[in-house]
């Protein structure tokens, strides 16, 4: 039994070393940068938030090999999962006697998984092609859900709900899916002038979104809050799991879509809602360290997680 243990504990910390450890390095190179020079972080957010972010779900949508039954099937999963999520995260807040800005710093925290540069280069070491394919699916999905029912959640810290509507509706990321998805339903092709930076931004979108991620921990000491951090970042990390599973039992989904469902509604909370707490006016001090937190205690769960999910057959 004992080496049996000492068996499961190796492999673990092999999928540790091996698959995250070059994720964390590169945030470590934006913390690192971060403490040495005077870099803001609001202004690389707002980069990504109006050019990267849009380029990548524009050219992933465009180029995506998916068959539009399983984007479907891989939509309603995520869409039903982030709606529980946002009654679970508001029952918690409100139990928690939090403020409606603090509420709403919150459910951010649970909505939003780091899907783009944290789950996606991830999934791309643990798993193979067709996993990382229905998890592109997947992070396209939530990020239209996270610049959505994310603005409209950031919003409605400080303003009235139609207002927070409005805010959405300004979000270029939105009309980047929207055109991504009807060139690709339509069958058509990008011009190769169009095509090449568009890619390169893509490209660009995921390293810059890490360097930001370490840029923005760099700055955080603040942990005043640590009854709401840990909140959000339980949430994040150990109901979310449960919760994917449950959904993904009922509504049957098999095949290579299960672990990348389930990896990626298990990422620790996204950088972007950074950029949402700054653009919004919430506690950005609270969701860096909500930010932070998750981040240090992920390697744990998700090294778990993909000891389980590489080594259960999902039929």
């Amino acid at each position: 039994m004992l080496s049996g243990g000492i068996e499961i504990l190796a492999e673990l910390f092999d999928i540790f070393f091996q698959n995250i450890v070059p994720i964390l390095l590169i945030v470590a190179l934006g913390y690192v940068v971060g403490r040495g020079k005077d870099i803001d972080p609001r202004s690389v957010g707002r980069v990504i938030f109006y050019i990267f972010s849009p380029a990548l779900i524009f050219y992933s949508l465009a180029t995506n090999t998916v068959q539009p039954a399983e984007l479907v099937q891989i939509a309603l999963v995520m869409l039903v999962f982030v709606v529980l999520m946002t009654a679970i995260g508001l029952t918690v807040g409100r139990s928690s006697g939090a403020s409606r800005l603090e509420r709403a710093s919150v459910v951010l925290g649970a909505i939003c998984p780091n899907n783009g540069n944290f789950g996606l280069p991830l999934i791309g070491f643990a798993f193979d092609d067709e996993v990382l394919a229905r998890a592109v699916v997947v992070y396209i999905v939530v990020t239209f859900l996270n610049y959505t029912a994310g603005i409209f959640v950031a919003s409605s810290g400080q303003k009235a709900p139609l207002q927070a509507l409005g805010e959405v509706l300004r979000v270029p990321t939105i009309y980047a899916a929207i055109g991504g998805f009807a060139i690709n339903a339509l069958g058509l092709s990008l011009p190769l002038v169009v095509e090449r930076p568009v890619a390169l931004l893509a490209q660009a979108a995921v390293p810059a979104m890490l360097v930001l991620l370490g840029l923005q921990l760099s700055r955080v000491a603040d942990f005043s809050k640590l009854r709401l951090v840990g909140l959000s970042s339980g949430l994040r990390l150990l109901v979310s799991p449960f919760l994917a599973y449950a959904l993904l039992s009922i509504l049957q989904v098999q095949g290579p879509a299960f672990p990348a469902i389930m990896m990626q509604a298990s990422m620790p909370v996204a950088v972007v809602t950074i950029i949402f707490a700054t653009e919004y006016g919430l506690d950005v001090k609270q969701m860096s360290s909500t930010i932070l937190l998750s981040t240090l205690l992920s390697p744990v769960t998700l090294s778990v997680l993909i000891f389980i999910l590489t080594r259960t057959p999902i039929l």
